[in-house]
């Protein structure tokens, strides 16, 4: 495959997946006391009118953390898409039956995602290994369907142990917006460098992530480019992460708008979890005809059809 025909603008194939996106109606379902931020309204009707903009066929809905473990909201907008959409739940392992998790997969529930802030495992890479395998166990025990478990943590060098830990993983394991790779724009010692003389392949962990990725038990999200760079709004110097991504394993990449857009979670340092806040502007179509530059038509439809079909049958 030539540069030049990597560096076509590719349009949203017919059959698309958007697997990640999240809608907050607090009016109809009421947020947890314990939730680490207040997301603005973000409701079912604009959420259709995003994703028609955007091209996309079938959505897989992120339960927001926000609404804790309480998953109605969840299940009664899978109920609204009539089988054409799938959902990412947020369990209690402790207490979830089995007549629930059969209640959630008959609804369109094919994966569970855990929160790592509510228990502060964001920085303790042995709390998200123990939270990882709970889930895992628990979902092995109910046996009746392969889930995936889905994660955000932002320590590349935490994959030195995730690695491993998701190849012995009896479900796949899924990982949020680029794995939180910080490009060069948001890192201040790099703050000068292109996208040409910054080596993603040379940060800590990186490695092990590409090796857990040709592995093929663990996935990787191409969303929320914000929350990896500042480069607003082609986040140019997140191309040479994304093409080493897809060359790892191009069956193993999806793509996710992380819809409304919420935060980063650098904003909201100092700020009460009860103020209620603003969505960022993203400019998705742009984006993404940034993104069809640094594939090729395969890889393309594979992260836009085949893959997701697969990972959220």
């Amino acid at each position: 495959m030539s540069i030049s025909q990597h560096s076509l603008i590719k349009p949203v194939p017919q059959g698309s997946w958007d697997t990640h996106l999240h809608i907050f109606e607090p009016d109809r379902y009421s947020f947890s006391n314990e939730r680490h931020f207040t997301p603005a309204p973000a409701t079912l009707e604009q959420l259709e009118l995003f994703e028609k903009s955007v091209g996309i066929d079938h959505v897989c809905i992120a339960h927001g953390l926000s609404f804790g473990s309480d998953c109605t909201s969840l299940l009664a907008y899978l109920e609204y898409f009539k089988g054409k959409a799938r959902g990412i739940c947020v369990l209690d392992v402790e207490d979830v039956t089995d007549g629930m998790l059969n209640t959630y997969h008959a609804a369109g529930v094919r994966s569970v995602r855990i929160d790592f802030f509510k228990p502060k495992a964001m920085d303790d890479l042995d709390l998200q290994i123990s939270l990882i395998q709970k889930t895992a166990q628990r979902l092995m025990l109910w046996g009746q369907h392969r889930w995936s478990i889905q994660i955000q943590q932002p320590h590349l060098e935490h994959w030195h142990k995730l690695a491993p830990l998701a190849a012995e993983l009896s479900v796949p394991l899924v990982v949020d917006h680029f794995a939180l790779f910080q490009a060069p724009s948001m890192r201040p010692d790099q703050i000068q460098s292109t996208d040409d003389d910054f080596a993603f392949e040379e940060m800590d962990g990186f490695e092990q992530l590409v090796a857990a990725l040709r592995h093929g038990n663990t996935w990787i999200k191409l969303s929320a480019p914000y929350r990896c760079s500042d480069l607003f709004p082609n986040f140019d110097d997140l191309e040479s992460l994304v093409r080493l991504l897809v060359r790892a394993n191009r069956h193993r990449v999806v793509w996710g708008s992380d819809w409304p857009h919420t935060q980063r979670h650098k904003d909201r340092i100092g700020k009460s979890s009860c103020q209620q806040e603003a969505f960022l502007k993203i400019e998705d179509a742009t984006w993404i005809k940034s993104l069809s530059r640094w594939m090729s038509e395969e890889e393309w439809n594979l992260m836009w059809i085949v893959n997701p079909s697969t990972l959220y049958y």
